[in-house]
């Protein structure tokens, strides 16, 4: 019973903690984020395109362009662990082949002013610490489909608006 204690003891106290007590300085949680900054970098395309939709009526979205940003969109929606190849690809797909060159320089000055912002926020801060950790781990991995960020709530909330769109809700 003793030894059943200690067990449980360790696996609900120890093992959570030293997962958690990783330091944003690891290398390890560094070398993670370089790799998947992609991921990160492809998801809040989204965002930026949302703020396009709403705010940039000249830039709107083609009805072709929704359609393949659906299906690249249902493609994210429904990997549980993104891999920073796959988001590379799909990123450079979206920006060679369905985006034009003024949406393109549009949402790179909002990704601009985005990286402005968090550079002036404690070092540290944000980057997806959980999502990291369990990359890491080689567990499920998807900023995309966490509606608890606001990298989630953006992408699922762009997504309801282009299924809206094309008629696919």
């Amino acid at each position: 019973m003793r030894k059943k204690i200690i067990t449980i003891l360790l696996m609900t106290t120890f093992i959570p903690a030293m997962l958690i007590a990783q330091s944003p300085d690891d290398p390890e949680i560094q070398k993670a984020k370089r790799e998947t900054a992609v991921v990160f970098d492809l998801g809040r395309l989204f965002g930026y395109l949302a703020k396009m939709e709403e705010n940039q009526k000249e830039l709107a979205l083609s009805n072709e362009q929704l359609e393949k940003i659906y299906t690249v969109m249902e493609e994210i929606y429904t990997t549980e662990r993104l891999e920073p190849k796959q988001a590379e690809k799909l990123l450079t797909y979206l920006e060679d082949n369905v985006l034009s060159p003024e949406q393109l320089m549009y949402t790179d000055q909002l990704a601009i002013e985005k990286e402005k912002e968090r550079e002036t926020r404690t070092p540290g801060s944000g980057g997806g610490g959980g999502q990291i950790t369990s990359y890491i781990a080689g567990g499920p991995f998807n900023p995309m489909r966490d509606p608890n960020k606001n990298i989630g709530k953006d992408f699922l909330e762009f997504y309801k608006y282009v299924a809206k769109r094309i008629g696919k809700e």
